[in-house]
């Protein structure tokens, strides 16, 4: 895929552009994101504040940006958020040629909201956990799924607008799991008409994705629109039908069926459901802890924080 960076880096809204122009404290990380005004306040300032605590900052880069190679030797490393989507890639090349490391940083579980997590492989189904035999978990995990549960669901009405339901939750289109690890590569629409045609006799619940203003069409009599939270839809239906959502995690959470389109972590430890779920809630970071682990963090990450541990 060509990209165009001198566009792409024209685009950058003046809120974007404050975060890119911050210049480095010592000692310092470097995270590089296409929306830090968004990421910023949700996930990573509480991050910051973590490693405000040792004196560490962070600084935040755009993808695209030319750096110097020292920029990056100075630091104490480099952190991609979503850094599977095409414009890392020229970033990724870069660092490769000239053996600087990076780790990734996304959004977690449970709620993504509320969790980040770290890794050195990729995120999604690159990530770590993919190929991870959980053998290191707890032989028994029940308690881990049991509090999560409870805390995760305890506040969610159950859907009741419609009854003996399949809800099927949609992705933004040009999502890069959507785009690379499934084959519904041509839009939403084209997964409608997949799974009305395939539920011909079934009622169905289609929720868009909160970020989606596309129009869609649905042609079936028994098919529906819900804009009701996730968690309630997952409670009242028989079965979860989706492409790699977060919503397929949080269906497998409450115990409800799952239909899985492309390749996600839950595809590649399809026998192991239970075992996955507890390692994605272990494995990741829930930002409104005071305390955390600086050596969960190097753990997880080629930073280089050996001496704050």
């Amino acid at each position: 895929m060509s990209i165009d960076k001198s566009e792409i880096l024209a685009r950058i809204s003046p809120c974007n552009s404050a975060f890119y122009q911050v210049q480095p404290e010592h000692p310092y990380v470097i995270i590089f994101t296409l929306n830090p005004a968004e990421q910023v306040p949700v996930w990573l300032a509480a991050l910051a504040g973590w490693f405000q605590k040792y004196g560490i900052s962070l600084v935040y880069r755009h993808p695209l940006q030319a750096l110097p190679v020292a920029f990056f030797q100075q630091s104490l490393g480099t952190l991609l958020w979503s850094g599977s989507v095409p414009q890392f890639e020229p970033l990724k090349q870069f660092m490769r040629a000239n053996d600087l490391q990076y780790s990734f940083i996304e959004c977690g579980f449970f709620p993504q909201t509320q969790h980040i997590y770290f890794d050195r492989q990729g995120i999604n189904v690159e990530s770590s956990l993919a190929a991870n035999d959980l053998n290191w978990l707890p032989k028994d995990v029940t308690p881990i799924l049991q509090h999560k549960r409870e805390l995760f669901f305890k506040d969610a009405p159950t859907y009741a607008d419609q009854q003996d339901y399949i809800f099927v939750p949609l992705q933004l289109a040009q999502d890069s799991n959507v785009q690379r690890n499934s084959r519904f590569v041509n839009g939403m629409q084209e997964f409608i008409d997949y799974i009305e045609s395939h539920y011909f006799d079934e009622t169905l619940v289609f929720k868009r994705h909160p970020r989606d203003n596309s129009s869609y069409q649905l042609r079936s009599g028994r098919s529906y629109w819900s804009a009701d939270c996730s968690r309630a839809l997952i409670k009242g239906a028989k079965k979860v039908h989706g492409i790699n959502s977060t919503v397929l995690f949080e269906a497998e959470l409450y115990g409800t069926e799952t239909i899985i389109e492309g390749d996600c972590l839950l595809t590649r430890h399809a026998d192991r459901k239970s075992e996955l779920l507890s390692a994605l809630i272990l494995w990741q970071f829930d930002i409104e802890q005071q305390d955390f682990s600086l050596e969960k963090i190097a753990r997880r990450s080629y930073l280089a924080l050996e001496r704050y541990l």
